[in-house]
């Protein structure tokens, strides 16, 4: 034996500590006492993960994906509820009609208001019309009226 292992205690205390330097790596799954095989009580598992953010915000009526299927662009992941969409339309297309009524009523408003004014203008240029006539209706009495020449109504 060695010189260095001549004592039991020496002995013993190697023992003890080529023990105990086991027992550490077998704890800690140090080589030579590493598994191909992980095992742990808090993972974390990595993987592909794509969010996916909607422009439209809704009710979901069906997903028909599974999990962990893979999917193509333009394929269809998830379907909203459209009601409330073909309610919104509906709303806009009738709000779309009540304003083209408007519009139709102040342009029939507008003709009938163009037509008031051409009456009223014709009005306008008929009593300037009477107004020529009885002027030279007067131009043509007034110097018969001063010669004495015309006929005065009597008086019944």
């Amino acid at each position: 034996m060695p010189k260095f292992f001549r004592s039991t205690a020496t002995l013993i205390a190697c023992l003890f500590g080529l023990g105990g330097l086991t027992l550490v790596l077998y704890a800690w799954r140090l080589p030579p006492f590493t598994s191909a095989v992980e095992t742990t009580e808090n993972a974390y598992v990595r993987g592909q993960v794509v969010v996916i953010s909607p422009q439209l915000a809704g009710y979901v009526v069906s997903v028909p994906v599974q999990d962990y299927q893979a999917v193509k662009a333009g394929q269809l992941l998830v379907q909203i509820d459209d009601r409330i969409f073909e309610q919104k339309l509906q709303q806009a297309k009738a709000t779309l009609a009540g304003q083209r009524a408007a519009l139709a009523n102040s342009e029939q408003k507008r003709r009938s208001d163009e037509a008031r004014i051409a009456s009223s203008q014709a009005q306008v240029d008929s009593a300037h019309a009477a107004l020529t006539a009885a002027q030279a209706n007067w131009s043509r009495i007034e110097p018969l009226l001063e010669r004495g020449v015309s006929l005065r109504a009597r008086p019944m």
